[in-house]
């Protein structure tokens, strides 16, 4: 009789190390967000918070998104609703919102090295941040998919993501590259931030906009020496992304190369690390973006200094066909032809309001007051904000770039012109239906 216990004992210790309950499993699992309608030719951003998550405890080892259709649940193309970002956060259960993970044009997916994982704990809440574009003339809908590997193995190292920002927190995370500097020239925005305890740098992303060269992480204190370089990949030139009409903005890469080391790369409490945000600066880039997120898992035994990096950095770019350098590509305006149809104009239609030295002008839902405007070299234009809906100012194409933030009723931006030339305008939110046209003459 005890040898029979004995033996039902170990068959039973067996399962649980096999099979059981001790034997945790990978797992993948899928989310969608509620149905959300994007406007003919129109640009939807919004923050949903409380969005579908797995239960529990647990860890995210990998994690992807894309848009697809409410009732078949297939893959949306760009010709019809682009998902242009996203930004997964934690929050309720912390100290403010915690981003987590991220998402573009370029569709990156967060992979983990093995033996690592993101944690989230029960009491987590999740929100998105998105922005939806519409090519269509009419109006469409879409629901927003996330795909996630969960793993509730108690073994796995947790990891923090660290996020940097070249636009340092401006409205939006975007910023605009002026343009006009000569061939080959560059812009360069940087963000600073400090670890917040000793660890590895086990994975990264990096997110930017069409015009961008590079995304670096350096340590300043180490010969500013590069930790990782995020690369885009542009698509080759009968890709979608530079082929879809019309256009609402300029398009991005295929593909941004993402940092991956089971070993980690070593930083300590309170070293500065350094985002390097590189824009061809040869041609203007407004609304751009440097995005970077990185993940650390700690480790108390780091060596102080510039320990060398360790042999297994991967730097995983894709293996679609592309181009390393970011195509030219001018963004022209568009407006509505017969039919309701887009088109490229080379002008809004309306009369021409000519200026000495300053232009006040409003803007509308869905327009603006003075679509032709010509002014003097080193007048101003103010735009004021009388609608309801939010609104910007942005240069689609012209001598040089800048925008506004989104505005609404009671506010006003104003610009100051000092470079000749004809600066087409729209809003970036609604593209399609608001443009302008500002000519600046020399004196």
């Amino acid at each position: 009789m005890g040898r029979a216990l004995k033996s039902c004992l170990l068959a039973g210790a067996a399962f649980l190390l096999l099979g059981g309950v001790a034997q945790a499993s990978p797992r993948q699992m899928t989310f969608t967000s509620q149905e959300i309608t994007v406007g003919g030719y129109a640009v939807e951003k919004a923050i949903t918070a409380g969005v579908a998550r797995p239960p529990g405890d647990g860890f995210i080892t990998a994690m992807a998104a894309d848009v697809v259709d409410p009732k078949t649940g297939r893959d949306v193309p760009i010709s019809r609703i682009m998902l242009h970002h996203i930004v997964f956060a934690a929050y309720g259960n912390g100290p403010g919102n915690r981003p987590f993970y991220g998402d573009g044009e370029e569709r990156a997916v967060m992979k983990l090295p093995p033996g690592y994982g993101y944690r989230v704990e029960a009491a987590d809440k999740w929100a998105i941040v998105w922005m939806l574009m519409n090519h269509r003339s009419q109006a469409d809908s879409v629901k927003i998919r996330w795909t996630l590997t969960w793993d509730d193995d108690p073994t796995l190292k947790p990891v923090t993501p660290m996020a940097f920002d070249a636009s340092r927190g401006r409205q939006g995370l975007v910023y605009d590259v002026p343009g006009g500097g000569r061939p080959g020239s560059s812009d360069v925005r940087t963000h600073v931030r400090q670890a917040p305890f000793n660890g590895r740098i086990v994975a990264g992303l990096g997110h930017v906009h069409g015009g961008a060269y590079e995304l670096t992480l350096s340590q300043p204190a180490c010969d500013d020496r590069t930790l990782y370089r995020s690369r885009p990949t542009w698509g080759l030139a009968s890709h979608p992304f530079y082929n879809v009409k019309p256009v609402l903005h300029e398009p991005g890469p295929i593909n941004m190369s993402r940092l991956e080391s089971a070993t980690g790369i070593p930083v300590r409490l309170g070293e500065e690390l350094k985002l390097s945000s590189v824009y061809d600066n040869s041609r203007l880039h407004t609304r751009a973006m440097g995005l970077m997120l990185v993940y650390l898992a700690r480790d108390e035994d780091v060596p102080s200094g510039c320990a060398s990096l360790p042999p297994d950095v991967r730097n995983i770019g894709t293996e679609t066909p592309g181009r390393s350098k970011p195509p030219v590509y001018r963004v022209p305006l568009t407006g509505i032809g017969p039919r309701g149809l887009a088109r490229t104009i080379s002008r809004p239609p309306g009369p021409l309001l000519r200026g000495s030295l300053a232009a006040s002008l409003s803007i509308g839902d869905a327009f603006y007051t003075r679509p032709n405007v010509s002014i003097r070299r080193g007048g101003t234009v103010t735009w004021k904000f009388t609608g309801e809906l939010q609104h910007d100012v942005t240069v689609a194409d012209g001598p040089r770039g800048f925008s506004s933030d989104w505005q609404k009723k009671g506010t006003s931006f104003t610009r100051r012109f000092d470079v000749p030339g004809r600066y087409k305008l729209f809003c970036s939110l609604h593209p399609v239906q608001m443009t302008q046209v500002v000519t600046v003459r020399p004196r």
